[in-house]
């Protein structure tokens, strides 16, 4: 690709899992009839239309089968459908025999949606280079996950030195196999991340705009993800034992955050980006 700031390219992206999938749970007896999912895929998937935008859907497999006839809706309309673990269990949390069935369980489940290789995304960006090697072995298409953001406890350092850098930032190359990375950005020493998530949700609109407009006029690749919860704004019970700081970082600003991901969506059109899925950009 030759580079040029004038062809700038955005990938907008949900990761498809319940609120109970969420780490800050794990170990909590939780309430699984209440649901986010459905409200919050319908609430993305209505953004992303209204805006003639294909989005890169990371599901995690054990939801598939639930979701079969949407996906492959979604799939036949052109839109990124990829994985997300089995059951959104951190990679680097499973010895690789773990995580080789874990891989094995999804990829049965995907091919209920597709006979192409997928791409993956790990839950809170946790992978490293052995089990990253796994997935290029298995044929997976390109990974979401790294992130260079070193305070997070549950983020992993992914080591690609060998990957070639693309000419667009944040998109690495290692023969047919691409990893992209979420955007951060370094203020007084910190990486803070820019891509989406709580991030979007919890620091000030002013705050995450003003870092927001420095990135994306100075580079020309930027990743957005969001979850089907911050989408939602139903009421939740969250489980007994549930750390307070728990509950003001899943409840804060989810009735906001369809509002400020099409704000999101609106700055990145005001800077001349492009929206293109993981898989679109991986086939050039």
């Amino acid at each position: 690709m030759e580079k040029n700031l004038s062809n700038k390219i955005a990938v907008i992206s949900l990761d498809v899992e319940d609120w109970y999938h969420l780490e800050y749970f794990k170990g909590l007896k939780t309430d699984q009839s209440q649901s986010c999912l459905q409200t919050g895929l319908e609430a993305f998937i209505k953004i992303i239309n209204n805006n003639k935008i294909k989005g890169s859907f990371f599901v995690v497999g054990e939801l598939i089968e639930k979701l079969t006839p949407i996906l492959k809706k979604l799939h036949s309309d052109g839109h990124d459908i990829s994985l997300h673990s089995y059951k959104h269990d951190r990679p680097i949390s499973q010895n690789i025999s773990e995580f080789v069935d874990d891989l094995n369980n999804s990829l049965d489940e995907y091919r209920k949606i597709s006979d192409i290789p997928p791409g993956y995304r790990a839950p809170c960006f946790s992978i490293d280079r052995e089990r990253l090697n796994l997935l290029i072995e298995k044929s997976f298409l390109y990974d979401a996950s790294k992130i260079e953001q070193k305070n997070h406890p549950l983020y992993c350092h992914l080591n690609i030195l060998d990957f070639k850098k693309n000419n667009y930032k944040g998109i690495f190359c290692k023969d047919k196999f691409h990893e992209f990375e979420m955007q951060t950005i370094k203020v007084m020493g910190l990486n803070i991340p820019l891509s989406g998530g709580g991030y979007i949700r919890i620091l000030p609109w002013f705050i995450y705009k003003y870092f927001l407009k420095i990135y994306i006029r100075k580079f020309n690749f930027f990743s957005f993800y969001i979850h089907p919860f911050e989408l939602c704004n139903l009421k939740i019970n969250t489980p007994k034992g549930t750390r307070l700081f728990t509950k003001f970082r899943f409840n804060f600003n989810r009735k906001k955050t369809p509002t400020r991901m099409q704000k999101v969506i609106d700055l990145l059109i005001e800077e001349g980006y492009q929206f293109k899925t993981y898989r679109e950009i991986v086939s050039k």
